[in-house]
C-alpha cells in the first residue's frame, strides 16, 4: 500500500483531534466532577443518575412538607395549651365566685374577668397559620372557626374534616384538628331535673359529679327515655327510699336509702334541699320527689361561659323575685355545674393536645429518616455519576501529555523535506 504525503498529514491531524477531544473530555470531568454529560457516553449510568435525581428531589419536597407540618402542629399545640390555661383561670374565678361574702360588685367584677378570658378563648379558637388559614376550621379553612351572632350565641362553622400532608413515600400526617371535634362536639356535665310535692323552697342539684356520673352511666337508658324517671319516697320517720322506673326500690337498699340530714337528701351524688318549714316527721306528711335523668347534651364552652356570666350579673336583691328562678343556692349549683363543664372541656382540649404532640414527635422522626434516606440517595448518585477528584486530575494530566506528544511528533515528522538531504 502506498502512503502519500497527504495521508500522513490527515493521519496525524486525526490523532491530534482525538488527543485534543480527550483533553477536553478530561477537563470537563475535572471541572464538573461528572463522569459523563450525555446518555450516549453511559446510557445505564445516565438512567440511574436520573432516577436518583428524581428521588432526591422527592425527598427534598418531603422535607419541605414535613417542615410545614411541624410548624402547623407546633402552632396548634401552642393554641390548645393557651386555651387550657385560660379555662383553668376561669375555674379559679368560679371558685372565688362561690364565696358567700361577695357582694354584687365583686361578682360583677368576676363576671367581667371571665368575659375577657372568654374573648381570649374565642380568639384562640380562630387561630390562623402563616398562610392566613384558620387551623381549627377543617376543610373550611377560609372561614373563622367560630362566629358571634347578634343574639350572643357562638356558632361553629368548622366541618369535621382534617387535612393531611404526604411527608414520605408512604406516610400521610394529619396537620389539623377540626374545632367541631375539639370544641363543639363536647359533652356537658350530666344533669337531672326534679319536681316535688314537699312545698315551695325545694331545690335540687348535683353535689358529687364523680358519684353521680357513675349512677348516670349505670342507669341512663338511651333506647327508651321513659325508663329514666325515678322517684324518692319520704316516709314519716325522716327516711327516704329511691325507686326505679318500675316504682320498685333500687337495690342494694343501703345505696339508695337513708336518713334526711339537716333538711337535705343526699344520694348517688345528688342533693335535694327540702323547704325550711318542711317536717317529714309530722303526722301525715311524708312526700315524693320525682326526678328524670337529662339526655346527654353537647355545646361549646363559649356559650356556657355566657350563661354563667349572666348568672353572676343578676343582682342579689332579685333572688326573691318569683319571676327569677335564681337564688344564692341555685347560683352555687350553677357554678358547680359550670366547673364540671370546664373540666370536661379541658380534658377534651388536653386529649387533642396529646394527639398533636404525638404527631409532632413522629414528624421529628420522619424528618430525620428523610434526611438519612436522601443522603443515601445522594451517595448512590455520586457513585454512579461523579468522578473521583484524584482520578479526574490523573486523567487530565495523562490526556494533556498525550496531546503534547502528538503535537511534538507532528512537528518532527512533517518538518523533514527533500532539501534536508541535499
Amino acid at each position: 500500500m502506498r502512503i502519500s504525503t497527504s495521508m500522513q498529514y490527515q493521519s496525524h491531524l486525526n490523532y491530534l483531534q482525538t488527543a485534543n477531544s480527550k483533553v477536553d473530555q478530561a477537563s470537563k470531568r475535572y471541572n464538573t466532577g461528572q463522569l459523563f454529560q450525555t446518555a450516549g457516553e453511559n446510557p445505564a449510568g445516565m438512567a440511574a443518575k436520573m432516577k436518583y435525581t428524581s428521588d432526591i428531589a422527592a425527598y427534598e419536597q418531603y422535607r419541605t412538607n414535613a417542615g410545614i407540618v411541624a410548624d402547623t402542629l407546633s402552632q396548634e399545640e401552642t393554641a390548645l395549651g393557651q386555651i387550657w390555661d385560660a379555662l383553668s383561670s376561669i375555674q379559679t374565678r368560679l371558685i372565688q365566685a362561690v364565696n358567700g361574702t361577695l357582694d354584687d360588685g365583686s361578682r360583677a367584677a368576676l363576671a367581667e374577668d371571665i368575659k375577657q378570658t372568654q374573648a381570649q378563648i374565642f380568639d384562640l379558637m380562630n387561630t390562623k397559620n402563616a398562610e392566613g388559614e384558620y387551623i381549627f376550621s377543617g376543610a373550611q379553612s377560609d372561614q373563622p372557626t367560630y362566629t358571634l351572632t347578634s343574639d350572643g350565641q357562638y356558632i361553629c362553622q368548622a366541618d369535621g374534616s382534617n387535612k393531611y400532608v404526604l411527608v414520605s413515600p408512604t406516610i400521610k400526617v394529619q396537620t389539623t384538628d377540626s374545632g367541631l371535634n375539639i370544641f363543639e362536639n363536647c359533652n356537658l356535665a350530666n344533669d337531672f331535673t326534679a319536681t316535688s310535692d314537699v312545698g315551695n323552697g325545694f331545690l335540687s342539684g348535683v353535689s358529687d359529679y364523680d358519684q353521680f356520673n357513675t349512677f348516670y352511666k349505670d342507669k341512663y337508658n338511651y333506647e327508651d327515655p321513659t325508663q329514666n324517671n325515678f322517684s324518692i319516697i319520704i316516709d314519716t320517720n325522716g327516711r327516704f327510699t329511691m325507686n326505679g322506673p318500675d316504682r320498685q326500690p333500687l337495690k342494694p337498699a343501703e345505696s339508695y336509702s337513708g336518713n334526711i340530714k339537716d333538711g337535705k337528701i343526699t344520694v348517688q351524688g345528688m342533693e335535694f334541699t327540702l323547704p325550711e318549714d318542711y317536717d317529714p316527721t309530722a303526722p301525715g306528711t311524708g312526700g315524693t320527689i320525682n326526678f328524670t335523668l337529662s339526655a346527654p347534651e353537647q355545646d361549646n364552652i363559649l356559650n356556657q361561659l355566657t350563661d354563667i356570666v349572666n348568672d353572676l350579673l343578676i343582682p342579689s336583691d332579685e333572688y326573691d323575685n318569683p319571676n327569677n328562678p335564681m337564688s344564692s343556692a341555685q347560683l352555687t349549683r350553677n357554678i358547680a355545674r359550670m366547673q364540671q363543664n370546664i373540666e370536661i372541656a379541658k380534658k377534651q382540649v388536653d386529649t387533642y393536645r396529646g394527639y398533636v404532640g404525638a404527631r409532632g414527635a413522629n414528624i421529628d422522626a420522619i424528618i430525620e429518616s428523610n434526611e438519612s434516606l436522601s443522603l443515601i440517595k445522594s451517595e448512590a448518585k455520586a457513585n454512579v455519576s461523579e468522578i473521583d477528584a484524584f482520578q479526574a486530575v490523573s486523567d487530565l494530566v495523562l490526556a494533556n501529555n498525550a496531546l503534547q506528544v502528538a503535537q511534538q511528533s507532528y512537528n518532527i515528522v512533517h518538518s523533514t523535506t527533500l532539501f534536508d538531504f541535499m
